[in-house]
């Protein structure tokens, strides 16, 4: 139980800030986005976007694709539905 809840913390805190909650927002109605196109949509530097891609990347809760000198960004709908599901049992 202890595993599941420090797993549950981690990716609570990975979805805990509103920029990355904006990010999955804008992943999961689209099948992948380049961090260029997640810099157009939510309005911040690369730099800052690469970020929190990166936290959510290491969460679990983003998957990517390298297509050439691109990654392609998108939900990891497993781990969401993973977390939703442990959530409900609380």
């Amino acid at each position: 139980m202890e595993q599941k809840l420090q797993w549950m913390e981690r990716l609570c805190k990975a979805i805990g800030h509103p920029v990355r909650l904006k990010i999955l927002d804008h992943l999961s109605k689209q099948d992948g986005y380049y961090c260029g196109d997640l810099v157009g949509l939510v309005g911040l530097a690369q730099s800052t976007v690469s970020h929190h891609l990166k936290i959510l990347k290491d969460a679990g809760l983003v998957i990517t694709e390298e297509k050439g000198t691109f990654v392609c960004y998108r939900v990891n709908r497993e781990q969401i539905l993973k977390l939703s599901k442990l959530l409900q049992e609380l």
